[in-house]
């Protein structure tokens, strides 16, 4: 039986492991002089949000649509997390429907599948929101399947979103304390 700490670290070293897969083929920074001259080649990717972060892609699945995730708030022992998804097709498909699963230790409370959308338009953001519900701390993974219908027939994608779940919530951000002036000091009352 493998201990709850190299679970843990077998979960984290998963983990890192499909973020930095995903991160592999960035492209090179154009330098000054290129970036006078060159011109947009395709339409603009829509942008998922301020804050969200690209799923974990299973392939090139992030070339035909892209899965974005933002979380609620911190994941926590017994406390329900809201995750708003944007699933955001890269060119345009007949439909596009999206299953959610997790895995033991974090229970998913709504939001299990992604309606159909008919006539899935490029770069327009499908919004979609789950709720899990964390039962103990590690490191887990939503698996998200999402099923296209288009020029090359049917094809379902999978995406990861990784989760870190803490046994406590985090302190509250609190603005420091101002620190209280020195006394004057009085050279008469001596």
């Amino acid at each position: 039986m493998i201990r709850s700490w190299a679970r843990a670290s077998w979960f984290a070293a998963l983990s890192a492991g499909l973020l930095l897969a995903g991160c592999s083929e960035s492209a090179p920074e154009p330098g000054p002089a290129a970036a006078k001259t060159s011109k947009p080649t395709g339409p603009k990717a829509a942008d998922p949000g301020a804050n969200m972060v690209a799923a974990v892609p299973a392939g090139k699945s992030s070339k035909y649509v892209g899965v974005h995730f933002s979380l609620g708030n911190s994941p926590v022992v017994n406390q329900a997390l809201p995750v708003d998804i944007a699933v955001i097709p890269h060119e345009d498909y007949a439909s596009l429907r999206g299953r959610f699963e997790s895995q033991d230790g974090l229970t998913l409370l709504s939001g299990d599948a992604l309606p159909l959308k008919k006539d899935a338009g490029s770069e327009q953001p499908i919004k979609h929101q789950i709720v899990l519900m964390p039962a103990r701390a590690g490191v887990f993974v939503i698996t998200a399947s999402i099923e296209t219908e288009g020029a090359e027939g049917m094809v379902s994608r999978v995406f990861s979103i990784p989760v870190i779940v803490s046994d406590v919530a985090p302190p509250p951000a609190t603005a420091p304390a101002s620190t209280p002036a020195p006394a004057a000091e009085n050279p008469g009352a001596n």
